[in-house]
């Protein structure tokens, strides 16, 4: 196994902690680069080093943070320093998955950088990985998207909102078109470009996409091949199912390599190992409904309040609900057997999981019933996209009961109302839809 010196960047791109956030950030542009290790001398001749990232410089924009502020008055991220003859396999025991960048110093001078990046291109596990698909992988990895005539600044708080390095631009029929990455971003605010525009002036053109039908070892050559930092991932008609980037992809490696750990008498490994895959379980359990597989109430519950503290922090934040029902279930039940009526559930749950974008939750609310939330959506496009749920449920063909219907209640959430508000008026709108003869969607 090769040392981390031997294959870290040795040409760095750095600054001084006394220069100004301008003078960083056209070094980034000029260098086309995502990051840039900050340094302090201190007064006892030692160095502290920090990296300022794409995900600090977003921030910055958004809060309107001058450019001209010196770099040692901003709130950067201290680097992991590691040394430099650990191999790839002790660095994985010795970083956080959060890091994603890492220096190597040696007597207080730095030597060089470490991505994962690095790691994933130093290891080749495609014996192990010939097989498995990544449609195996790429549920628990949703992207961000948006259309095209979304504004710049709206997307760029999608992408911050989400956690997200990247969004994907999507036509009328979920097809992707473009993708903007923190690299173009970079480049948005160099130029001083307004950010007010649509962002399909800005983005990237055309998507590169891989089919989700592809297997973990040809997604590697793949990102490898097209030098790209993530793939997107589609269905059979072309629609966006997720994204995977190159940190998830270590860690696919990374497990698939855990024997190997082992013969190497790494214990920390197992226990790491082990840890992961209780808590993954348990986060499993306690956020997902059994039978459809989407998330549970409590779990949607997390997420509405999260969206509404977000609602009512910015000025134009749209957020609205869909409660739906399906139409006489217990008669269902009753006549065809509740293992029909457990199918139905789970066909009507396939069918509002893809015709929902990726930024929407769904989850089951309980019993027949099943809520959707949808961000950056007012209430005349929220009742269009109950239309669209309401038609495509009555015209799919199940195989036991061949005509379901279902029921629509639509809401959106008013400034600084509480959540119990807001449920009361998508209930009644529900409640609307059904007592004016069921197989609609009403307003509330």
């Amino acid at each position: 196994m090769p040392t981390i010196e031997e294959i870290a960047v040795k040409s760095i791109l750095s600054i001084e902690i006394t220069k100004p956030l301008k003078e960083a950030i056209n070094k980034m542009a000029s260098s086309n680069l995502r990051n840039i290790v900050v340094i302090e001398n201190t007064p006892v001749n030692h160095k502290n080093f920090y990296l300022l990232t794409i995900s600090d410089l977003i921030n910055y924009k958004l809060d309107n943070i001058d450019e001209e502020i010196l770099l040692k008055d901003l709130k950067l991220t201290k680097a992991k320093i590691l040394k430099k003859d650990l191999n790839i396999l002790n660095v994985l025991n010795e970083v956080e998955t959060t890091d994603k960048y890492m220096v190597i110093v040696e007597n207080d001078e730095l030597i060089g950088i470490l991505s994962y990046t690095d790691i994933i291109n130093n290891i080749d596990p495609k014996i192990l990985m010939k097989k498995q698909t990544i449609a195996t992988l790429i549920l628990q990895y949703k992207a961000t998207t948006t259309y095209e005539n979304t504004s710049t600044i709206q997307a760029i708080k999608m992408m911050k909102d989400n956690n997200s390095d990247s969004i994907i631009i999507i036509d009328d029929d979920h097809k992707p078109i473009g993708i903007f990455t923190t690299k173009d971003f970079i480049n948005l605010i160099h130029k001083n470009s307004n950010l007010h525009k649509p962002i399909n002036l800005y983005m990237s053109k055309p998507v590169y996409t891989l089919s989700e039908n592809s297997t973990i070892a040809e997604a590697i050559d793949f990102i490898r091949d097209k030098h790209f930092k993530r793939i997107v991932v589609t269905n059979e008609e072309e629609e966006i199912t997720g994204i995977l980037t190159q940190k998830e992809l270590l860690r696919i490696i990374y497990n698939k390599w855990i024997d190997f750990i082992k013969e190497e008498g790494n214990r920390i490994s197992k226990m790491n190992e082990e840890l992961l895959s209780k808590a993954s379980m348990l986060e499993e359990k306690a956020s997902f409904d059994f039978l459809t597989k989407l998330y549970n109430r409590r779990k949607f519950n997390t997420f509405l309040e999260y969206e509404i503290s977000k609602a009512n922090r910015y000025k134009e934040e749209y957020l609205s609900l869909l409660l739906v029902d399906i139409d006489y279930f217990k008669n269902v039940n009753d006549y065809y057997g509740h293992l029909v009526g457990d199918n139905i559930l789970q066909e009507v749950s396939k069918i509002l999981t893809i015709c929902s974008r990726d930024t929407d939750i769904v989850a089951r609310w309980g019993g027949e019933e099943f809520i959707l939330m949808l961000p950056q959506t007012n209430v005349e496009q929220a009742f269009l996209v109950a239309q669209k749920l309401r038609a495509t449920i009555e015209k799919h063909k199940f195989d036991e009961v061949k005509h379901i219907t279902c029921s629509i209640g639509v809401t959106q959430f008013q400034k600084n109302e509480d959540k119990d508000t807001l449920f009361k008026r998508v209930d009644s709108a529900l409640y609307k839809a059904k007592n004016a003869g069921r197989n609609r969607v009403e307003i509330g």
